[in-house]
Parts: C-alpha cells; structure tokens; sequence
C-alpha cells in the first residue's frame, strides 16, 4: 500500500526524461532492502521517493515553469527567513509552540497507538477470540464472567468447522518455588497446553514448540526469569521445586522471549496444564476457573459464530455434569476479538487490570487540542500583521507578482517555521521521552529520533501544518489590492478581526475543557482514596505463611499446631491489636476472590435470585484486624465446633435475597444449587459492605465461610507504635519459618495500587493540559503584544485626553472578558458532556462538580488577563509625547 502510493507520487512529480532510470534504481534498491529482512522497507522506499523531490528532478507543472525557477524559490526562501529573523519574538512565540505542539501530539500518539495495539503482535491476532460466560437476567446482562469452563473449549472447537485451534489457562494467584536455598513468591504464573503457544506465538529461544508443555511437571519460563533462577546456564532440563500451592517438581522444557507489556494476559511462567489434571473436574461444566480462547482459520461473522457457539452448548450441556440452572435461565457464551479485550472489557475476573476506551479517545482529544491551538497562534498573528505586511504585497504586485507567486511566498514561509518547530518537537520528543515513558508508567517506546514511522509522521505533519496554519493568511495577504495600500488607505478588515476573535474563543474553549477535565481527574481519584470504604486499612499489614505440604495427617496437624502458635506468638506484642487470616486480601484485583454462579437458596419462603455470589474464607480473627462491623448475630468462633457449617453475609447479598429485616434473618438456613439435599449452612451474622476492590465496580454480594487455617494473615499494628510491630512480625517470622522469604505488604498500599492508573492517567491529562494552555498563552502574549502596539497612538490620544493607565488597562480587559465569556458558553456543555460520561465509568463517582467549571474559568480569566495586562502596561506607560509624535 505504501509503496504503491510512492510510485504513484514519483510517477507524478518526477520528470518523464528521468522517470525509467531513476524508477528502475528505486526498484533495485527496495528489493535489496526486502531480500536482507529490513523492517519498514515500504517506510524507507517511501523516504527514498521524497527524498528525490529536488528541483532538478521535478517535471514542469505551472505555467512559466513557476516550481522550477530556482531563482525564484531562493528568493521566497530569503525574504521569509529575513521576515522571520526581522520579528524574533513572534517567530519564537510561532516556533515554540509549533514545536511543543506537535512533540506533544506525536509523543501522546505514541501512546495511543501502544494502547491500542494490545495483543495485535501474534499472527493472526485479527482471528483469536476468547470465549466467556455471562448470566442474563430478565434480559439484561447481570453477571459478565471473563472466564469460562475448559470444556467449553474443546466442545466449541470440535462444533465450529470455522475453529482451527483452542486453548484453555488457569491463573494462580501465587506460586511459591525454591531453587535451591533460594526461595522466590512468583505471582505472574499460568497453566497451559500445547496449543496455547500455536495460538499465542510468543519467540522461543529453547526448546520445542510441540512436546514442552505436553508432559506433566513441565514448566517453560520467560528469558528474565530463567537469568534469575539460572544464571547464564542452560536451564533446560533442569528442575524446580514447587512448595505451594502444591508440591511438584517441575523440570525446565522451554524458554522464552520476554513477554510484552501490550498484552491482557501477561506471565512468567507456565505450568503444563496436565500438571494440575489431577484433583481438577475438567468435565464439568461449572468448573468456570479458566481462560478460553480460540483461534479461527478464516475471518467470520462474530455474531454468527456467537449463535452457532450457544447452539451447540444449548444441544449439549445435558450430556454434561453441568449446572442445572444453566439450562433453565439466561447464561449464555460471550465471544469477544482477543484485540478489544484490554480496552474495550466489561467483565469481571479479569487477569490483569485493564485499560479504558473512554480514557484514550479523551488523550485523543487532548492532543488534537494542543496541535489546533499551537496552529491557531500562528494564524491569529499572522493574519493580525496583515497591516505590517500590507506594502510589502502591494509594491510585489505593482512590479508584477501574481497572486500565486504571493500564496507561495507567504507558504514558504509557513513551512520554514513549520520546519524548524518539526526539528525541535523531534528533539523535545527524544529528550522527554524517559519522563513521557515515567508519567504514563509503560515503556511506550525506547527511542524516537532512529524510528522511520515517527520521522515520517513529524514530516507528514511539518506538511500538513503548512497549509493548516499557512493557508489562510497566505490568501488573506495575498488579496490585498495595491492601490488601496499604496495609498495609506489599508486597514483590518472586520471579517479579519471576527476571524481572531474567533479563534482565541476556541483556545479559551480548549483552556478552559482541559483545565476543568484536569480539576474534574483528581478530584475523582481523590474521592475514591478517601472514601470510607467500610473497613480500616492504616497501620494493617499482610504477610502469607507458606501452604502445608504434608504427605500424612500428623505433618499436617504439625503445620496447623505451628500456624496456631505463630498467630499467638504475633498477637503476644503491645504494637500488635489483632490477628486474622483470610483466602482473599482487600484491595485485590477483580478476579482476586472465589465465586459461585450457582444459585444461593434459603429453606423457607424467600425467593431464591440468580447471580453471581463472591465467596470468602476467614477465621474469626479477621473482622478485628480490618474492623470489619457486624451489623447483625456473631461473628465465627474457633470453639464452637457446629460453626463447620457457618456462614456470614454481607449486606450486598441480603439486598440481592431482597431480605430487609436482618435480625430475622439470623440462624435461617441456606444452600447451594436446586437439590434440597445439598448440604446446609446456617446464617450466623452480617457484616457491612465494604469495597474490595476498587470503586469503579460495586460492592459484591458476598458470603463468608470459616477457616481456621487460613494462610493469609491480616496484622493490625498499633497505630502509635507500628514500626516497632513491624519488627516484632519480622522476627517472629525469622523464628518459625526461617527457610521461607518474609515478604510482606500494607493493605493501604494494595488499594492505592489499584488506582495506579486512575492517577497515571491524571498525571498525563494534567501535564498535557499544562501544555495546551502554555501553548494558548503563548499565544496570546503575542497577539496581545501586537494589539497593543498597534493601538499605541489611540492610548496616546486617550491619555491626552485624559485617561488614566488603569482604564486603559480595563478597556482592553473588556474585549477578552466578552471573549472567555463566549469561550465558556461553549466550554461548558462540552465539559459536562465528556466528563460526566467519563465519571460514568464509576460506580461510585462524584456529583458532577459545578464549582470546578467556575474554578476554572477563573484560572482562565487570570492567566489571560495577566497576560493582556502585562503587554497593555507596557504601552500604556509609554509618554503620549512619543507615540503621537508623527501624527
């Protein structure tokens, strides 16, 4: 495609006497380029074509040969660069923020395109699909679960001719491995089965695609991990030792590249999935614990193949030990493209967290913004010297000029500052790109300035800047009739000055959306820190003991006796308030918890509801340690043995049972499934919602379990004396598991974490913001600057008169005032509309903040009319005398 469109442009532009030679010498070139496996050899053909747009080559397409009279051009480009260097500050103002327009633009662009090429780098990526569960409710989507059961694969695969390949994966949530006297807590681990690296064609560097995941106990690592657990040595062959959460030794059958950051589903390891076969129902329909993809060897109609999918599970899944409500309700499969999962995603149980459609199209905006504004400035005052510039075109066309020699000119010159912006945005770009890479927190990119598709695209724009912001001056300067200039009579058009007026409108109007975006951003994400989230987190902090590995009833007792005694061991300290144990820790990610899609039922007469329902395990313990509070019956209790069959509630769950009176509720019995001869538990307490997870989902409607043996330990410290507390766990760790790492980690931290992106994603609207309004300003420093010169001889002639500096001052205040005025009617509706649809995102989200619009048009207001203010002072102290000395 690239190359077609440069031989079309060469063919074009490029004389015909030239044309066979030069074409045949391209040609030979590019296929040298192809032959030795360069990467963008369309890119470098294409360069190769501009690169030869030279005077002597072109072919004569104006009249009086106009492009190739090389005396000519060298005079355009003399008098633009005398024009320029004439008028040092408005071509710095120009140039500056061209430059820092478009090094922003391009830089952003680069994170966009990172942002949107999540998973495109497999073969195929266009055909890869994942296959997930969503429960429907009275025909709404009520549950969207990423995962689904392995079955479901391998039943999709063998009923959709259109399947070439599936795969199915489980994520851990940790790994505890030793090597060695080296113990390490992997937590990016994942099973797989010889198809997952046909169909996700991650680099191998050892090791052989078909037979290393196909036997149990194997394990492949990613290049990085394998350096840390072996060094330089082979590590094929070799073995690790898995202490939890199983015990296995798993021999080294492959490694490979490193795996990109750009994918939703990343990892360090992976477990052949036969390794966990044993003990796993891979039959069963309701063993939803996996990630299911497939892989097409055709491109299909996504909704048709959604239909057929749910066609053959709806045929079949009374074959399976499948779940009964499945047949009964609305649970169906959902088939999504693998590209649009980490931006476009709704689902929960997600692998990793992932990113927002809504937060790239509004950098899109950002960066559309600060390009348009630096353009606007170069507009607004080249049209605004239009008086300046009036003798120059009427004494060019009296000696002959013709309009189109003059639109030329004024390009010329539009392009020279257009290019040197190009040159510096390019090394502001290269300069900035570790803060750039800092602030958005991803490595989008590594270098710029050796990168053939950002060279190019700083090109295309140095072009397309020209005529954006060239254009229309070089018309407005180009039609001035000789006559009128030459004889004094030329002045502003109001068309002209409707023009500007309009235009700084529309920088006070991206001022303003980006200033109050900016405002909106963080107080969003400081809401979400600061709200009450249900439970205390200060001073709380997590450490998890290392899972029994015990082949007879007497180790494991041995382990529970040793857990038991540690727990007293931490609680028997002054900076030590409590001591509990949990299966799932707050502030996790959204697939960091268990769940049923299974329905929940009481004995007696309550309506039973269909949805998912989050299970958790914890010993009595844990209420204190996070102060969780209960609201209704007791909490659990180790002592009391008929607690086996316990179970707590959150308040999520009543609502979800639509039960109001929670004291009745208490000591009534619940269980799983359809079978009344499920096993019952009996509802023993209530606890108040707490949040999780972030506060972009709602509270989950949760069941709680006990189990005393809990492996995750929640410590709250004394808020006085933690770090001494801290100390006490440290060594009371060192005493009782010596030969497992003391890794630990504040509960606080691992919410603050989850909001990592939120802020990130704040930092680069803020700073981009900055930019844009230090652009605007720029801007109309210059336009102001110029304003006030012209109008010189009128502030004279008012001082005379007998005007004071203030007035002056306010007279030109009111001008800008109307036009911010203007700039908020239309900013205003603009910045409810995107930022209440992205406050939308939230499930707990801000009332939309009416004060910060105010706020921020005060900003505007200030920053502008210090602006106007400054030039204004300046000529209005200037003595009458000597502005109105010539008149």
């Amino acid at each position: 495609m690239i190359k077609r469109l440069a031989d079309r442009l060469f063919k074009w532009f490029c004389h015909p006497d030239f044309y066979p030679d030069i074409k045949g010498d391209l040609e030979e070139l590019y296929n040298d380029h192809l032959e030795a496996g360069s990467r963008f050899t369309q890119f470098r053909y294409f360069l190769d074509v501009m690169l030869l747009f030279r005077l002597s080559l072109l072919r004569p397409i104006l009249k009086n040969s106009l492009i190739k009279d090389t005396g000519m051009f060298r005079n355009y480009f003399k008098v633009s660069i005398r024009n320029l260097a004439r008028h040092k500050m408005f071509t710095a103002i120009n140039i500056i923020g061209l430059a820092i327009g478009l090094a922003s633009f391009l830089l952003m662009y680069e994170y966009i395109k990172f942002e949107r090429s999540y998973d495109s780098f497999h073969t195929d990526s266009d055909k890869i699909y994942r296959v997930s569960y969503v429960r429907v409710q009275n025909g709404v989507d009520a549950d969207k679960d990423a995962m689904a059961s392995r079955v479901s694969a391998k039943m999709l695969n063998d009923g959709l001719p259109e399947i070439a390949l599936h795969t199915a994966s489980k994520k851990f949530d940790f790994m505890l491995i030793k090597n060695g006297e080296s113990s390490f807590r992997e937590t990016k681990v994942i099973s797989a089965d010889p198809n997952f690296l046909k169909i996700f064609d991650y680099p191998i560097i050892e090791g052989d695609l078909e037979t290393m995941l196909s036997e149990p106990l194997s394990i492949v690592l990613t290049e990085s991990r394998a350096k840390v657990y072996f060094g330089d040595s082979d590590p094929i062959g070799k073995t690790l030792e898995v202490v939890s959460p199983y015990t296995a030794s798993l021999k080294v059958t492959g490694v490979l590249r490193d795996i990109p950051d750009n994918t939703h589903y990343s990892f360090d390891m992976l477990v052949s999935d036969k390794t966990l076969a044993e003990g796993q129902d891979y039959d069963s329909w309701n063993w939803n614990n996996y990630y299911v993809y497939l892989k097409s060897d055709r491109y299909i109609d996504l909704a048709d193949l959604e239909v057929k999918a749910n066609d053959i599970v709806n045929e079949h899944i009374n074959d399976l030990d499948g779940d009964e409500d499945w047949r009964k309700d609305g649970t169906r499969l959902d088939i999504n493209p693998v590209q649009d999962i980490y931006l476009k995603s709704d689902f929960s149980y997600e692998p990793q967290i992932y990113g927002s459609e809504k937060a790239v199209n509004f950098l899109i905006i950002i960066s559309i913004f600060i390009l348009v504004i630096a353009w606007v400035n170069y507009i607004n005052l080249s049209t605004a010297r239009a008086v300046e510039r009036a003798k120059e075109v009427g004494l060019r066309k009296v000696i002959g000029a013709f309009r189109k020699q003059l639109i030329i000119q004024f390009l010329c010159e539009a392009f020279l500052v257009n290019l040197i912006g190009g040159v510096i945005a390019l090394m502001l770009a290269e300069l900035s790109l570790p803060f750039f890479n800092q602030l958005v927190g991803k490595e989008v990119t590594v270098r710029v300035i050796d990168q053939l598709p950002f060279l190019a695209s700083i090109g295309l724009f140095v072009l397309i800047g020209t005529f954006a912001s060239g254009f229309y001056p070089a018309l407005v300067l180009s039609d001035f009739k000789p006559i009128s200039v030459l004889k004094g009579k030329f002045q502003n058009s109001k068309k002209g000055v409707t023009l500007r007026k309009g235009l700084v409108i529309v920088q006070f109007a991206a001022s303003l959306t980006l200033i109050a975006s900016t405002f909106i951003i963080y107080e969003q994400v400081n809401y979400m820190q600061g709200k009450d989230i249900g439970i205390s987190i200060d001073q709380v902090v997590n450490v998890t003991v290392p899972e029994s590995d015990a082949e007879s009833q007497e180790e494991y007792d041995a382990d529970q006796n040793k857990l038991i005694a540690f727990k007293k061991a931490l609680a028997n300290h002054s900076a030590i308030e409590s001591v509990g144990g949990a299966s799932n820790l707050p502030g996790g990610e959204l697939a960091d918890i268990n769940s049923t899609t299974t329905v929940v039922r009481f004995t007696d007469d309550i309506e039973p509801t269909e949805g998912t329902t989050y299970i958790q395990y914890n010993d009595e313990g844990f209420l204190d340690a996070v102060d969780m509070e209960l609201i209704a019956g007791r909490n659990f209790s180790e002592s009391r043995k008929s607690d086996s069959v316990a179970i707590m509630a959150n308040e999520a769950f009543m609502r979800k049972m639509n039960v109001a009176d929670y004291e009745s509720a208490i000591g009534k019995k619940l269980y799983f499934g359809t079978k009344e001869t499920n096993r019952r538990y009996t509802l023993v307490g209530i606890v108040k919602d707490f949040n999780r997870t972030t506060l972009k989902e709602q509270v989950e409607p949760s069941l709680y379990f006990p189990w005393f043996e809990a492996d995750d330990l929640v410590i709250e410290l004394s808020a006085n004396n933690y770090q001494d507390g801290l100390d006490h766990v440290r060594s009371t760790w060192e005493s009782f598991y010596a030969d497992a790492p003391f890794n630990y980690a504040f509960i606080d931290e691992r919410f603050a974490a989850l909001y990592d992106q939120d802020r990130s994603f704040g930092d680069t609207f803020m700073t981009f913001a900055i930019l844009a309004v230090f652009i605007a300003i720029l801007g109309l420093y210059g336009l102001a600057s110029f304003m006030s010169i012209q109008k010189s001889k009128e502030i004279g002639v008012r001082k005379v008169l007998g005007a004071t500096e203030n007035q002056i001052i306010i007279l030109f205040f009111k001008d800008f005032i109307t036009l911010v005025g203007i700039a908020s009617l239309a900013g205003f509706p603009l910045i409810y509309f995107l930022m209440n649809g992205w406050l939308d995102n939230y499930a707990y989200r801000i009332d939309f903040p009416w004060m910060l619009l105010v706020l921020s048009l005060i900003v505007v207001l200030v920053f502008s009319l210090f602006t106007v203010g400054y030039q204004t002072a300046k000529v209005a102290k200037l003595d009458p005398a000597k502005t109105l000395k010539y008149e």
